[in-house]
């Protein structure tokens, strides 16, 4: 029985090469594509799928709150997350919550065949220039108890950090907290400042550390 596939990247050209690239495997069929998170997780609701393939960064629903949505729907479910993002943080939390395969679109089309036969069979993938991550010194630092630092950070800058470290852009923090996207990124630049960081990198790893960025 062939390995059920839904593809789901907000870049039309992109999805079309991909789903060529994986119609030439005989053991894959792509069963959908699209490239809205909610239209994704109402496909796994209407038709079986083995195995989702995502970006993190996509318009809506950012990519990892769609691998938590999809995994409470399905928790037997295949993720593996196709992306730009050499970030551990992110990657760090998603494999926290249950996704099985992170490959970088930079890799070879046979690394991204390997890992979905590997999440396929219930097993793991990580692109080989990012296993190091897997062993990194901040695995298992995420704490739900707050440090100091954030007490420096005003109820509503907390609330703006942890939307920031999800993925949400200023507009859609500011559709969100209905609030204006200058009074957005004014926090953001109080929150940055506040805590010295200088990259959204730094931010994501500040919201996990402390706390802010629960997946799980």
């Amino acid at each position: 029985m062939p390995i059920r596939v839904f593809i789901l990247d907000d870049h039309a050209v992109f999805r079309s090469g991909l789903k060529a690239l994986l119609e030439r495997e005989r053991d894959f069929q792509i069963v959908g594509e699209t490239g809205s998170g909610v239209d994704a997780l109402n496909a796994l609701d209407e038709q079986p799928v083995d195995v989702l393939l995502l970006d993190i960064s996509i318009p809506g629903l950012p990519g990892p709150r769609v691998a938590e949505a999809a995994l409470h729907k399905l928790p037997r479910l295949g993720i593996v997350v196709l992306t730009m993002h050499e970030d551990e943080y992110y990657l760090q939390e998603l494999l926290r919550i249950g996704v099985r395969g992170y490959v970088l679109k930079k890799s070879s089309d046979q690394e991204l065949v390997h890992a979905i036969n590997a999440v396929a069979r219930g097993e793991s993938y990580i692109d080989p220039t990012l296993a190091h991550l897997v062993i990194s010194p901040y695995v298992g630092r995420a704490t739900s108890k707050k440090s100091d630092r954030v007490s420096l950070l005003t109820q509503r800058e907390q609330e703006v950090c942890q939307l920031l470290a999800y993925g949400y852009t200023n507009t859609q923090v500011a559709e969100r907290l209905f609030i204006s996207e200058r009074t957005v990124e004014t926090h953001r630049n109080n929150i940055m400042g506040k805590l010295e960081l200088k990259t959204r990198a730094e931010l994501v790893r500040f919201a996990i550390d402390n706390g802010l960025f629960k997946l799980s």
